[in-house]
């Protein structure tokens, strides 16, 4: 690993912690009343993400993001926008099959209007050159909408100590 990848995962690495801390921090955070039917409602949309992936559908993948959602990620340049990630997915999708994505929540955060959570992910496909599995960390805001939740912010990284 170069000395600027390093430098990369460092910076990546310090931004989740400061942000972590600042959200353990504010005093604004409130709980929903029915988290539970809220934490239920998140694992749902979890669950349609990666059903997304599997069924290789850049449409169903999109209808899951806000409108104004920001997708950053440090191997491309920041998406915005439910018709960008839509058309993120659809070119990014293209040539890979066997595509599975799995979430592992570590952290969620009910606020009075928003869900903030933090995770790690393993994502499997199947390109050219074989079978692979990608492992990284995530951080989502999750915004209510009217007919569930959405995400509406996205940022999530490689993880620098799984093996290649």
């Amino acid at each position: 690993m170069s000395t600027f990848q390093r430098s990369t995962h460092a910076r990546i690495a310090l931004t989740l912690v400061v942000l972590g801390a600042t959200l353990a921090c504010s005093d604004k955070q409130h709980s929903l009343a029915g988290s539970t039917d809220v934490n239920a409602a998140v694992d749902s949309l979890n669950a349609r993400i990666s059903k997304a992936y599997r069924d290789h559908d850049p449409v169903a993948y999109g209808r899951l993001f806000t409108d104004s959602a920001v997708f950053e990620w440090p191997a491309f340049e920041t998406v915005r926008g439910r018709a960008g990630l839509e058309a993120m997915a659809r070119e990014n999708w293209m040539s890979l099959s066997e595509m599975d994505l799995k979430l592992d929540v570590a952290h969620r955060r009910v606020a009075s209007d928003h869900v903030t959570e933090f995770g790690a992910f393993q994502q499997a496909y199947r390109d050219t050159s074989g079978k692979h599995t990608e492992y990284g960390r995530y951080v989502a805001v999750l915004v209510p909408s009217g007919d569930g939740w959405r995400m509406d912010r996205f940022f999530g990284f490689s993880d620098s100590t799984a093996k290649r």
